[in-house]
């Protein structure tokens, strides 16, 4: 089941956000390496009705959806449309979880939730488990945007349009 998080899985989703830290960290990736997304970040996001989660027992993974991000306004390549889009930031699985394609329901979980068509994403250009997974849900690469989270700002743009 995916829904709305509230404050009380905070300390959940953090938990799922420090298990995909340390993924990323073994893979040699600087992704999410600077304390990145901070509690605070996660709480203001829930507080503002941005978070969800899959659960199934337990969450097993996390994301926080918004309307538009003013990054995307500056891409080094087009986005397929200028058509409203939702974007996704902070997608994070569980270690358990990995390998069961939740991302897979979690970006259908977008497009019937929020009505729309389009779907943009962005992911550090080594996050292969990412890229695949966007892939298999026919995501388009598009471009390159930089992130204001990071020094190592290069993102892969990627976008979803039905």
């Amino acid at each position: 089941m995916i829904r709305l998080a509230t404050l009380d899985d905070l300390d959940s989703i953090l938990m799922i956000i420090k298990q995909a830290q340390t993924r990323m960290k073994q893979q040699g990736l600087t992704q999410w390496q600077n304390d990145y997304p901070s509690r605070e970040i996660i709480e203001k996001d829930i507080k503002a009705s941005h978070v969800f989660v899959y659960e199934d027992k337990k969450i097993l993974a996390t994301m926080s959806v918004f309307d538009y991000d003013i990054v995307y306004d500056y891409i080094i390549g087009k986005w397929l449309n200028d058509r409203p889009y939702r974007v996704i930031h902070r997608i994070a699985i569980s270690n358990e979880a990995v390998g069961m394609n939740i991302t897979d329901k979690l970006y259908a979980f977008i497009l019937k939730h929020f009505k729309v068509n389009d779907i943009r994403i962005d992911t550090h250009e080594n996050n292969l488990p990412m890229i695949r997974s966007l892939e298999r849900n026919h995501f388009k690469y598009v471009g390159i945007v930089h992130v204001l989270t990071d020094k190592d700002s290069k993102r892969l743009a990627y976008h979803l349009a039905l």
